[in-house]
């Protein structure tokens, strides 16, 4: 791990909540836009003051990862569900 950008965990969860609420006459953005934006360097420090963050993070990948593979999978047909033969078309 890197030391955190941020000194506190209380210094980095402001500023994560001005970026979801940026105020001024900007939009807000929802937890699900800002965790797309999250640079790694941020991660790094999330991770470190919320380790099991982290953890849940690495498991969304890797249940991203199988989806994205199996959602190609049957779109090119190359395997075929078993619960698809009684299903209408």
């Amino acid at each position: 791990m890197t030391t955190p950008s941020y000194q506190t965990r209380e210094e980095l969860r402001a500023f994560l909540r001005l970026c979801l609420n940026p105020g001024h006459g900007r939009d807000s953005r929802t937890v699900e836009a800002l965790a797309r934006l999250l640079q790694p360097w941020l991660l790094d420090d999330i991770a470190e003051y919320a380790p099991h963050l982290q953890q849940l993070r690495k498991e969304a990948e890797t249940a991203q990862d199988a989806y994205l593979t199996a959602l190609e999978a049957w779109i090119t047909a190359e395997t075929v569900d078993p619960t698809e033969e009684g299903e209408p078309r």
